[in-house]
């Protein structure tokens, strides 16, 4: 099986994925990797280009500025216009569920990514579509400097839940998932 990832795989949740998803063959596109800065319109185009070669494709990179939900958006219609069921999986954040008064925007970024996701998720059940996985986590051990009053999940831990998205028997999809380490 070939997986693409947006990421640095020296780096957090893609570091983590490089380790428990050795028995694929991966290919990581970042910055540092591929020279692709992915909130730019014309490398989103072609790292979806280059996702026609893949059965999974892991949108993981934090990108700001509703890039991530861009780059789900071309990968998407890409594959769709390709004739390809692939597996997106997109990493979201559980922020995106905070009801509280704030003008940090990635919150409203993780809410667009998780509403957009839910909408082509269920594109893949009907039809012969790429299917769409969103897997939304509370805060990762690489950000505890971030919030060191929180106890975090281990990188390796969410990388796991990833792998088994892209184990789920034939015949379902799952549409989406939210994990959050326990704080009391």
């Amino acid at each position: 099986m070939k997986i693409l990832i947006s990421g640095n795989p020296a780096f957090g949740l893609a570091e983590a994925l490089n380790t428990v998803l050795e028995e694929y063959e991966l290919m990581f596109v970042s910055r540092t990797t591929h020279k692709l800065d992915l909130t730019k319109a014309e490398n989103q185009q072609a790292f979806a280009d280059m996702s026609i070669d893949y059965d999974v494709v892991i949108l993981n990179s934090a990108l700001w500025k509703f890039n991530q939900t861009l780059l789900l958006e071309s990968v998407y219609k890409k594959l769709k216009a390709e004739g390809k069921q692939t597996l997106i999986i997109c990493i979201g954040s559980t922020t995106d569920r905070v009801m509280k008064a704030t003008d940090w925007l990635y919150n409203a970024e993780k809410k667009a990514l998780r509403d957009y996701c839910n909408s082509l998720s269920m594109t893949g059940v009907w039809a012969k579509n790429p299917r769409v996985t969103l897997i939304s986590f509370g805060t990762l051990s690489n950000n505890q400097a971030k919030h060191p009053d929180r106890k975090t999940m281990p990188t390796k831990q969410a990388a796991d839940y990833i792998k088994w998205i892209i184990s789920q028997p034939a015949g379902v999809h799952i549409n989406e998932l939210s994990v959050d380490p326990l704080q009391t």
